[in-house]
């Protein structure tokens, strides 16, 4: 997150511009702009498009206010656009007549952090192939009514309708196709209404639940729902395989002695020639459409035809016996045989209604996809759902269950016995899958139609799935498949796409069975209805003022329900099928969700996060605060936060997944030297963090700001961390003021403090800037042709990273190549006690700021990038990101603050990187040493109240001790220079430490000075130091002495945070 502010101050540099008011005569008497003094002719919009400019009335002539912007729909566009160029409106500080912010070349802008849109990184054969001008466009009926009509009537309609009235009778059969019509035309509702919330592209279901819900279940079900139309492309091809070879076999025909390899042979040879017609392009394939249309329309006028005829001898054999109320009767219940049941049945229908979508799969190819789909989509279900049940009444109520087929029956009338002994029925609606044919006027009719509603929708199927997938590959969801997104032609047509899915529908083809791939495609079929229910759902309970869809006659609950029953029906018609699919889609979703793609469609996930956010934050304001649920919420001050990543990764450590986080940057320039994506950097580095920028004339000005301003309700930060101040002793004096200001500004507004400070610093903003602008002159004198710097192809390579290289998890087997690769370079340094500043003998060591990195150890110095840089240093740096520390952590416990000196250490033992390590806690006591053992007991009784798990607990006292005489010679020279000299007056140097100031303070040294020595004494070696510090007395110190107090006693120790709470309890042994 990432909250900017300006402080309420005067701000300096290019801020510091003159306003321009309008003059007192513009102005009515309520200070309000007068109105302009001409007349305003009102214009209808058929006059703004038939008149030309020249008619126009001349105020629309006159110049705008400076340079602001007219609305134009081009501003709207997204980058990407490639319907029409980009245009941007002029931005807040150019129309306040500042200057843009100065920025530099383009690496350093960024630093290398590329961030952007994951919908900016379509492929570049993409962009440059697809013109949008030459795509071929339909309309509402040739785009979504003729493929959405002919994908419905597939193979079912004429092969398995009236086996499904013999099984279910006309009853139920209606109930199935009432109950699949329900499916289909809530999930239609659903699908208008999101895709009438802004453009669609191409992608069909993919791209509305994508869009809709985000990448994690668009992704998961653009895999699926395209799968699913490869396997609906070969259960297409399977159906006309069969009718082919039931008619060879009429005439005696055959390929092979068993008729599933017939269907496997012809099933692969039609699939070949529907690839072929596939590859040569969208107007080919849309007219082959229309065309298998009209032979659909013709067959069924041939069997309705054929059916109202009065039946031969033959057909009566055979089962038809013509309308009768009778047969009505005995075929309008149920009669199951070979096992069948209500759900296994509906699942092999319900493949009949899913081509639904098949206007949505090409949204990319519609001229105007917001009313094409809606209109189209739904008269398409309209006049299938109707045709369904026309046929199946027709079917019940004029064609028995069982025949003999045997026109000799007709005698006796026992051709409808099929109980008799040496009897075989093999005609009637439960044997005979081509017994429309036989009922029909002329047979071959409804071959062809047969033909043309299997052709059609295995040719929609086989061009809808690598359009999905060429979708899902274009948004670089999954890793590996963008070689799948490439199109080619104007088309942009996914050639890579069509032979993948060729491939899967020839391995499916190879089963031979219809009925045995129906079930399979239908549970994918309905996860993708059930996802696109619930995306509507999803987008209207989320309330976002995004979602504003122009189809108005949906309902957010009647879409739950569809969603619903999207579910329970999978799991009726094959519950392991189903569960298969949910594994199937959970798995997917959960890969996308751990690898976190960068891409930001504005889904309805992130408006819940808002909404339950927000919720929540409400809640909060009416809990009341209790001890047992304090939690340190932490303001960092960071500044850059890439400048100090050692403090931000110790918060980070203590507050992940348990307390607030905020890096707030105070800029005092009038610009970010930096200007890198902050957020997405603490993203990288995993911090649970926000961001909040802030620019103020002064640090402590900013910072008195944030720690009033930050935060929303009880979301707000109570504990202020800041990093030790290095350089107090040479930063300017109203510097070093500021920042001792800055520690009593926190206690005034009740924050409990910490300090961290490490041996060699915390900012490496010089360092920073070297490494990234800096060349190295002398390098390639020096090296030796065998000891080179990295090669050129390595060091292209490197140029192209930035800071997070620096500073990220992943450098340290890139580091070691470097090192190994590079001669090592030194510089002798040594700490000069006098000034206390670090004497540099290499060019490179001066463009650090001495007084940040004051405590350098290391004398390794590497070569990257064409820059110098301190091996200790990049150890320093990442000190504490995902290392595993080991040792000690010690706890001085030497003022009770409320408790926060001993919890915030406990907090961050419990994270793995750190529980390794053992707890000490040493704890001042006033008493004499005669009581300390009872003192210690005491004290070992409220920590183990306070479930504070230790290692060793040690009581000490400073009463009756002496300092060590090297620690107060040290001490002596730390406020030398900050005492006031006889000669000196507090007029002349009001900052200065005067005689009276020390004597008052002077039992408060010797105490920090024993300290000192108990600290080198038991805590030099630890790995982490924790001790609780005074609060200052405004009246009784001043800057110089109570930073010398700190700097004592953390100079030249291991990493130690210095920390005092507000005084309030944090801690309780109370259930």
């Amino acid at each position: 997150m990432e909250n900017k502010i300006i402080a309420n101050e005067k701000i300096v540099n290019d801020f510091d511009k003159p306003v321009f008011y309008h003059s007192l005569n513009e102005l009515d008497h309520d200070g309000v702009k007068a109105k302009p003094k001409f007349n305003v002719t009102k214009l209808n919009s058929s006059d703004l498009v038939e008149k030309n400019e020249s008619n126009l009335p001349e105020y629309s002539k006159l110049p705008l206010p400076s340079n602001d912007a007219v609305p134009d729909r081009d501003n709207y566009r997204n980058l990407m656009s490639l319907t029409g160029e980009a245009k941007s409106r002029p931005t807040l500080l150019e129309l306040q007549n500042y200057q843009r912010l100065s920025t530099t070349d383009t690496d350093s802008v960024q630093k290398g952090l590329d961030i952007a849109d994951s919908t900016d990184f379509k492929t570049k054969e993409n962009s440059t192939n697809q013109k949008s001008l030459d795509v071929i466009k339909f309309g509402w009926i040739k785009g979504v009514l003729v493929r959405c009509v002919l994908n419905i009537f597939g193979v079912m309609i004429f092969l398995r309708v009236s086996w499904l009235v013999g099984q279910a009778g006309v009853g139920l059969m209606s109930v199935i196709i009432l109950l699949a019509t329900l499916v289909t035309v809530i999930t239609t509702l659903s699908t208008s209404a999101i895709c009438t919330n802004g453009e669609i592209r191409g992608g069909g279901a993919y791209y509305l639940i994508s869009r809709s819900l985000g990448p994690e279940f668009g992704g998961a079900i653009g895999i699926v729902f395209s799968f699913a139309n490869a396997v609906g492309c070969a259960m297409y091809t399977i159906g006309f395989a069969e009718t082919l070879v039931a008619l060879l076999r009429d005439y005696d025909l055959k390929i092979d002695s068993d008729p599933v390899n017939d269907v496997r042979l012809i099933g692969l040879i039609t699939i070949i020639i529907l690839f072929i017609l596939a590859l040569v392009g969208m107007s080919w394939e849309a007219k082959v459409q229309i065309f298998l249309l009209g032979i659909l329309l013709v067959a069924f006028v041939d069997f309705i035809v054929g059916t109202i005829l009065s039946p031969t001898d033959e057909q009566k054999s055979k089962g038809f016996v013509g309308y009768s109320v009778g047969q009505l009767k005995e075929n309008f219940l149920p009669d199951y045989r070979d096992g069948e049941d209500f759900a296994h049945l509906f699942g092999v229908f319900f493949p009949a209604v899913t081509g639904i979508l098949a206007g949505a799969n090409i949204s990319g190819n519609l001229k105007n996809p917001q009313k094409a789909i809606p209109k189209g989509t739904l008269l398409s279900i309209v006049i299938t759902s109707f045709v369904y049940l026309l046929f199946s009444w027709m079917c019940g109520a004029s064609i028995s269950r069982e025949a003999t087929g045997n026109v000799q029956h007709l005698a006796n009338n026992t051709f409808l016995n099929c109980n008799q002994e040496n009897v075989t029925c093999k005609d009637g609606l439960l044997h005979n899958y081509q017994i429309m044919q036989m009922v029909s006027l002329w047979a071959p009719i409804i071959t062809a139609g047969i033909f043309s509603a299997s052709l059609s929708s295995a040719l929609a199927s086989l061009v809808s799935a690598p359009k999905v997938f060429q979708a899902v590959c274009e948004d670089k969801i999954f890793p590996k498949i963008e070689y799948f997104a490439v199109g080619r032609g104007k088309d942009n047509e996914p050639f890579r796409g069509y032979v993948l899915t060729f491939v899967i529908a020839c391995v499916f083809i190879l089963i031979g069975d219809l009925n045995a791939i129906a079930p399979i495609i239908s549970n994918f079929f309905l996860m993708s209805y059930a996802l696109i229910n619930y995306s509507c759902f999803d987008a209207s309970l989320a309330k976002a003022s995004g979602w504003r869809p122009a189809f108005k006659y949906y309902n957010k609950w009647v879409s739950l329900f569809g969603a619903l029953l999207c579910i329970t029906v999978m799991f009726l018609i094959k519950w392991w099928a189903a569960l298969i699919s949910f594994i199937i889609i959970a798995g997917l979703h959960l890969y996308v969700k751990q690898s976190k793609p960068n891409i930001n469609w504005g889904s309805s996930t992130q408006a819940h996060i808002f909404r339950r956010s927000l919720e929540y934050s409400l809640k909060l304001m009416s809990i009341e605060e209790h001890v047992k649920n304090f939690r340190p919420n932490f303001l960092v001050l960071t500044g850059a936060p890439t400048t100090r990543p050692a403090l931000c990764d110790i918060v980070a450590a203590i507050t992940k997944n348990r307390s607030l986080m905020i890096c707030a940057n105070i800029i005092t320039d009038s610009v970010d030297k930096y200007n890198i994506d902050y957020v997405s950097w603490m993203h990288k580095r995993k911090y649970k963090s926000f961001y909040s920028e802030l620019r103020s004339p002064s640090m402590r000005t900013g910072a008195f700001s944030m720690m009033q301003t930050v935060g929303i309700g009880k979301l707000r930060p109570n504990t202020l961390m800041i990093g030790f101040k290095n350089d107090w002793q040479v930063d300017k004096i109203e510097s070093v003021i500021d920042y001792y200001e800055l520690i009593n500004d926190a206690f005034l507004l009740k924050f409990g403090i910490c300090i961290l400070r490490l041996d060699g610093g915390l900012d490496y903003s010089d360092l920073l800037d070297n490494f990234s602008t800096e060349k190295d002159s002398s390098s390639s004198e020096s090296e030796s042709e065998g000891e080179s710097a990295l090669s050129n192809s390595e060091d292209t390579n490197l140029k192209k990273q930035n800071i997070e290289f620096l500073i990220s998890k992943q450098n340290k087997s890139n580091l070691n190549q470097v090192f190994n690769k590079n001669p090592s370079y030194s510089y002798l340094s040594k700490f000069n006690e006098k000034t206390f500043e670090l004497e540099k003998t290499e060019p490179f060591v001066e463009s650090l700021t001495p007084n940040k990195n004051s405590f350098l150890k290391s004398t390794e110095v590497i070569k990257l990038k064409n820059t110098k840089i301190n091996k200790g240093i990049l150890q320093g740096i990442n000190i504490f990101h995902h290392k595993y520390q080991r040792g000690f952590v010690d706890v001085w416990w030497t003022y009770d603050d409320g408790g926060l000196s001993v919890l915030i250490p406990y907090l961050l033992l419990q994270k793995k990187h750190w529980q390794k390590c053992k707890l000490r806690i040493f704890i001042q006591t006033k008493n004499n040493s005669d009581n300390v053992s009872e003192e210690q007991r005491n004290l070992a009784t409220l920590l183990s109240k306070f479930r504070i798990d230790f290692n060793d607990l040690i009581v000490f006292s400073t009463t009756n001790k002496k300092p060590q005489q090297s620690t107060v010679s040290i001490y002596e020279k730390m406020i030398e220079n900050w005492r006031l000299k006889p000669n000196e007056t507090l007029e002349q140097y009001p900052w200065k430490i005067s005689e009276e100031i020390y004597k008052q303070n002077l039992d408060k040294i010797n105490q920090q000075l024993i300290l000192k020595d108990l600290l080198i004494e038991h805590s030099q070696n630890s790995s982490f130091i924790f001790i609780t510090i005074s609060v200052p007395n405004r009246l009784q110190t001043c800057a110089g002495l109570y930073l010398s107090k700190l700097d004592l006693i953390s100079y030249e120790m291991p990493p130690m945070m210095m920390i005092r709470g507000n005084q309030n309890s944090v801690l309780t042994y109370y259930s």
